[in-house]
């Protein structure tokens, strides 16, 4: 009895391995927000720091009750949750950093400060000399004029718009790229001789095939082990 069902036991592992198996499920996508209309991305005491542009994605890194946790061009804030939407999205969006100078205009001076907040008795954070180039982060119009928040080195600062070589940056709206097509999910090809076997049949037809294949070797075994010895002699007790 237990051969036998050591042997039904290798037929159902066998049986399963032959099998094909389901295709894995498809990524969703990592979750974005979708800037529309004025989005201020905050920094950590929920003080502005630039406007994202209109149409853009930035990668949701974490959240909380009221805000999405993100970085755009490379800097990390929060944005209101009941300012913004969200999608899955499949690959890294684009950001809009660009290289800027100090207007030639400004050359004759030696440097020109970038201020703590936009506004010109702002605190200084570091001088930035005329022939030194700086990274475009964002943008933060003020009643007084367009003030451009940058990064020099590694400090970051504002500084007017119209101090730059580019006074009215031109970013254009963002249109994510097409999802790419899953993959085709392929069945491992059997090796042979089983392939010649079955080569050219399909689905039910092919299981029903390895299911026969498999039982009728198993039901002679089973046959052979449990039949009825032909040679086996009765034995008589006299009282």
């Amino acid at each position: 009895m237990k051969k036998a069902l050591l042997i039904a036991c290798l037929m159902m592992f066998s049986l399963f391995a032959i099998l094909p198996g389901l295709p894995a499920q498809a990524s969703v996508g990592t979750p974005h927000i979708v800037v529309s209309g004025e989005v201020w991305l905050l920094d950590e005491n929920g003080n502005r720091l630039f406007l994202l542009p209109d149409t853009y994605y930035a990668r949701i890194n974490n959240l909380d009750d009221a805000y999405y946790y993100i970085t755009f061009n490379g800097v990390s804030g929060k944005v209101s949750k009941n300012v913004v939407t969200t999608t899955g999205y499949h690959t890294t969006a684009k950001g809009t950093l660009a290289e800027l100078r100090v207007s030639e205009a400004f050359i004759e001076f030696v440097s020109i400060n970038l201020k703590a907040s936009p506004g010109i008795t702002a605190e200084n954070v570091v001088a930035l000399p005329v022939t030194e180039s700086f990274t475009f982060l964002g943008e933060y119009p003020t009643s007084e004029g367009v003030w451009y928040y940058v990064k020099y080195n590694q400090y970051y600062g504002y500084i007017r718009s119209d101090r730059t070589n580019i006074p009215d940056m031109n970013i254009e709206a963002f249109v994510p790229e097409p999802a790419p097509s899953e993959p085709t999910q392929e069945t491992p090809e059997p090796e042979k001789p089983i392939k010649e076997l079955i080569n050219g049949l399909e689905g039910n037809t092919l299981r029903i095939i390895v299911i026969v294949a498999l039982a009728i070797p198993a039901l002679i075994i089973i046959f052979i082990l449990f039949r009825p010895s032909k040679g086996r002699k009765e034995k008589y007790y006299e009282n």
